[in-house]
């Protein structure tokens, strides 16, 4: 019998019939995918960022486009608490904390080793404590701070192959029998709200990517290159605004078409509006209370 409890989220016990039923159709994320893609106008957004940073710098700190994204991805989670959901053990479950994982490169080379960054955020992050946490938590997986996860692999791929099977068998066990243990759980990337990537930073555009079977990742956000578009306005001149592609997988099964797709409109509008995220949002009780994050108890 599956355990009803798990120390990274809460099981979500008031769901329509046909919500719960959802995970017998669908049993895994790679026949759940949804695609969307978005083009965001991030003018009026640059602007902001090197008007903020002129205050950062002053810190040592920096705002990057990407941390603007990571932002609105925080804040959307924060509003809209459903997309912190994941399925687990056929079972919906409401993540205990806003986790974000993006992978960084030591160096910009095509040999260069890459290190995942996993972040928790407060649902009342803005662009200036963003910008803080992303930095400190980059700064330390670059460097031999974070070298614990490429020990535990590297460790691991020293054993036969036959046990490395064993073992991820093993842990994907535990997991969806609720007996993970969270130290397992809060280094492992693949245990996050969203897994995010920034590969405009080699000027590349934003592919669709997949979602991970392993772990409960539910949603992958790709930001790709800022480009230019041009246009006539209505007097004929040609305008150029900056525009940025987003392109989103997420699985369909943790909340429905209406409600994501709001969730998507709030992405674009603190994406190109990011004025909004200078301040902590006001979040209601129910809100709170619907998040129920470990830190952040309803009530308090």
């Amino acid at each position: 019998m599956l355990k009803k409890t798990r120390p990274d989220a809460t099981l979500i016990r008031d769901l329509p019939d046909f919500t719960r039923f959802m995970p017998f159709l669908m049993p895994n994320k790679g026949g759940s995918i949804i695609n969307y893609e978005q083009d965001l106008d991030v003018t009026e957004t640059l602007e902001l960022i090197r008007d903020v940073n002129r205050e950062l710098i002053k810190e040592r700190e920096i705002l990057t486009l990407f941390g603007v994204v990571i932002n609105a991805a925080v804040r959307a989670l924060a509003m809209r608490p459903k997309l912190n959901r994941f399925i687990s053990g056929y079972r919906f479950w409401q993540r205990n904390q806003i986790l974000i994982n993006f992978v960084a490169k030591k160096e910009l080379t095509d040999d260069g080793q890459e290190v995942n960054v996993k972040i928790e955020f407060s649902p009342y992050e803005t662009l200036a404590t963003t910008a803080r946490k992303v930095r400190g938590a980059v700064k330390r997986a670059v460097s031999e701070e974070g070298a614990d996860n490429e020990s535990v692999v590297t460790a691991i791929m020293r054993l036969p192959d036959f046990l490395v099977r064993l073992l991820v068998r093993g842990m994907d066990w535990l997991d969806q029998h609720n007996l993970m243990p969270r130290a397992l759980t809060d280094s492992d990337p693949m245990w996050c709200s969203v897994f995010m990537t920034n590969v405009g930073s080699f000027g590349l555009d934003a592919p669709y990517h997949h979602l991970f079977e392993r772990g409960n990742c539910p949603v992958f956000v790709a930001m790709g290159r800022v480009r230019d578009e041009r246009s006539l306005d209505d007097s004929g001149r040609v305008i150029v605004r900056k525009m940025v592609r987003l392109r989103y997988t997420f699985d369909d099964r943790i909340a429905d078409g209406v409600y994501m797709g709001r969730a998507l409109d709030l992405m674009q509008r603190f994406v190109e509006r990011a004025g909004e995220l200078i301040e902590p949002p006001i979040l209601s009780p129910e809100i709170v209370a619907e998040l129920r994050l470990r830190d952040y108890p309803a009530g308090v």
